[in-house]
């Protein structure tokens, strides 16, 4: 492993290979799917061009995306004498599959034959689901820009609300140098909100401002490992490692030894208990998905006559104009995707994420090699990738922060590669300078190269930063194509990781909610959208009680236009409805939520109170060194209060308070108390049952 590390980034991103390199492309097999939902079960045709080069017949792959960690042989197809081959299988509805097409060919270079890989990927579904909600999201903001920007916020928040995220905020210490105790003050927010909600929900932290910068590298196994960029020694040491946030555990963070040697910036110089990591690939796995917008150290970008800070929430204010635009079809850009190589000469090929990403979503015939500047300038585009070697401010062939700052870059989700970028909390960075003249997200793609095409799918690219970061860093266990420098610390997303591809196919809220008190029920009804009735899966009914926060009444979508809610309690009680509708998407049909039709009822008392619920309680593991995991279980919806009790009776914690509907899954970190014997105490309607807990060291 190691050994393959040094050997690649002997190859600076400032020389020059050799001119019999393949062109990046080459590497890309763009598919097309096609699903048939008129035979049963659905079929899905995957369409693609067979290259004269490639070594005999293409290999077709697939897995389940959200169960399968890999991909299985789905068949072997032969060259058919032209140019266009294509693959056929049946597929269960419900289910979001994802294929790979793979082949290789040779080339000469430098008088030795080498193997390139090349590669196609799609995911392809019919009617794949969507839950009651998008998932979780904590907006991190830095608390010198929280009152400024509150009106963005709350605007932000609401709109999230609108589709169907859980949103909550929270307000951190600004750390505009680098500052271990504010970056683990910030984890420790992340982790408590984190472990107080729904484990089974996707969960996102969107960082806003100056928040903490957490760092770590370059070392593994006993050895320092060179950069990811191959400057050594003036760009080794530790890189920003924003990652350190979505990974819960504090095992395996390591922060002992001292790699200073001809470093040049000071950020990068690490030494033992600094606060700055040594790790060079993440520990275990991230389960929080990570973005940051932070304009912080860009005085290019400052106006004459504004202060630093002040053009700071400027750029953060327009960013979030640009922003809500694009969630609210305010704002659209061109179904295309431009690619700007400059590094046409290097056998690695970095600008293959473009055109392996891209096809999937906008199509090939929509995916062009265009300059940088003046394209985006002038125009727009979906999506752009542009690499070049590089400075911390500069991309050769691409630009440098005086043609960004006289720039814009009309581009939604962004990707660069060049030297010393990378490291993204410089000054006057290149990828965040991007960001606040125009793109909505940015990545450094080339090492490693980033697969964006789950976004056809309508994922977000959250989903797509926080699986290149867990990519595995060892060769052979790769799930895509690998690429050096995969799953290293500094893989990082600069923007809103909430944000997804809009297919302009929204689906419309139900019509004329009405609610309206029965007795001990509450009768709701409402009217279908103006939709084709065929296009309409179902609704989707939630409830706030009184203080509390909203739960989904339906676990699955209810094909009627009532509905009756038998649990009562006093005061004003809201309701929305949301209209579960297919959308056509390049990987075939899926579900998608509209905006909330709301209504709101002040109930009054009655006599009868309704059934006491059935509840349970699960606690693993136990014994205990860290995180407990805690299955909360109703057999009607109730608030739910766990605590943690010591043998005396004294409380020592709360792990969950809350309202259940049916089931979740939650967490308390066993390390808040010493070892010994507790009780977990789970309360709910006036029952209570308790389970010993064993917390061992």
């Amino acid at each position: 492993m190691y050994r393959r590390i040094v050997l690649l980034c002997s190859i600076l991103l400032t020389a020059a290979a050799t001119a019999q390199v393949p062109p990046a492309s080459k590497v890309a097999i763009p598919l097309r799917v096609l699903i048939n939902r008129a035979s049963n079960p659905p079929q899905v045709t995957l369409r693609w061009k067979h290259d004269p080069d490639f070594l005999g017949a293409d290999t077709v792959l697939v897995r389940q995306r959200q169960s399968d960690p890999q991909f299985s042989l789905a068949g072997i197809v032969a060259p058919t004498g032209t140019d266009s081959v294509e693959f056929s299988m049946p597929i269960s509805e419900g289910i979001l599959y994802e294929f790979a097409v793979v082949n290789s060919f040779l080339r000469t270079i430098n008088n030795q034959t080498v193997l390139f890989t090349a590669a196609g990927y799609a995911c392809a579904g019919y009617d794949v689901p969507i839950p009651p909600y998008r998932g979780r999201v904590l907006l991190v903001v830095d608390s010198t820009v929280a009152t400024p920007l509150a009106q963005e916020l709350a605007q932000l928040a609401a709109q999230l609300d609108r589709e169907g995220w859980r949103v909550e905020q929270t307000v951190v210490p600004r750390a505009e140098q680098f500052d271990a105790r504010a970056v683990q003050r910030t984890k420790d927010s992340i982790r408590s909100w984190y472990n107080r909600g729904n484990l089974d929900e996707p969960a996102t932290a969107f960082l806003i401002g100056r928040v903490a910068v957490p760092y770590s590298g370059l070392y593994y196994n006993g050895q320092y490992v060179p950069p990811p960029d191959g400057h050594n020694p003036d760009h080794r040491g530790a890189w920003p490692c924003d990652g350190y946030y979505g990974v819960l555990s504090e095992s395996g963070w390591n922060d002992a030894i001292t790699d200073t040697a001809g470093v040049v910036r000071q950020e990068n110089r690490n030494l033992p208990g600094d606060g700055k990591f040594d790790n060079v690939f993440f520990p275990s796995p991230l389960s929080i998905r990570i973005g940051r917008v932070d304009f912080y150290n860009l005085p290019r970008l400052v106006p004459q006559g504004s202060s630093a800070v002040e053009a700071e929430i400027a750029m953060l204010r327009d960013y979030f104009a640009r922003d809500y635009a694009y969630r609210t079809g305010n704002r659209s850009y061109r179904w295309a995707a431009l690619i700007d190589d400059n590094f046409p000469t290097y056998p690695e090929l970095f600008a293959r994420s473009g055109w392996t990403s891209f096809p999937p979503i906008v199509g090939a015939a929509n995916v062009r090699a265009e300059k940088w500047f003046p394209t985006l300038d002038t125009s727009d585009r979906l999506f752009a990738y542009g690499c070049g070697a590089g400075s911390y401010t500069s991309a050769n062939g691409i630009g440098n922060v005086g043609d960004f700052a006289t720039r814009r870059v009309n581009a939604a989700f962004t990707m660069l590669f060049g030297s010393y970028f990378g490291d993204w909390d410089s000054q006057n960075n290149l990828m965040r300078v991007a960001l606040a003249r125009g793109a909505l997200t940015c990545s450094w793609s080339g090492r490693p190269v980033w697969f964006l095409h789950p976004m056809a799918a309508g994922e977000t690219i959250g989903d797509i930063a926080m699986m290149v970061q867990n990519f595995s860093p060892f060769v052979g266990q790769s799930l895509y194509v690998s690429s050096f420098a995969q799953g290293w610390v500094h893989v990082a997303l600069l923007g809103d990781p909430t944000l997804r591809v809009r297919f302009d196919q929204d689906v419309a809220p139900p019509r004329s909610l009405a609610v309206r008190q029965d007795g001990r029920r509450i009768e709701l009804s409402w009217e279908p959208p103006f939709t084709p009735a065929d296009s309409i899966v179902g609704y989707y009914v939630y409830r706030t009680l009184p203080g509390g926060r909203e739960v989904a009444l339906t676990p699955e979508p209810i094909a009627e236009i009532r509905f009756t809610d038998s649990y009562r309690v006093e005061g004003a009680v809201r309701y929305r409805v949301r209209t579960v509708g297919r959308v056509r998407r390049p990987s075939g049909m899926s579900w998608e939520l509209s905006p909330a039709a709301e209504s709101q009822i002040v109930t009054t008392s009655v006599e009868e109170g309704p059934e006491n619920p059935r509840i349970a309680l699960e606690v693993v593991p136990n014994p205990a060194s860290d995180d407990v995991k805690l299955a909360l279980e109703v057999s009607l919806p109730t608030m739910v209060r766990v605590d943690i009790v010591a043998l005396d009776g004294r409380q020592m914690g709360c792990a969950f308070n809350g309202y259940v509907v049916d089931r979740i899954t939650t967490s308390w970190d066993a390390r808040l108390l010493p070892a010994g014997t507790y009780f977990i105490r789970m309360q709910s309607a006036g029952q209570v049952i308790t389970r010993p807990l064993v917390i061992v060291r």
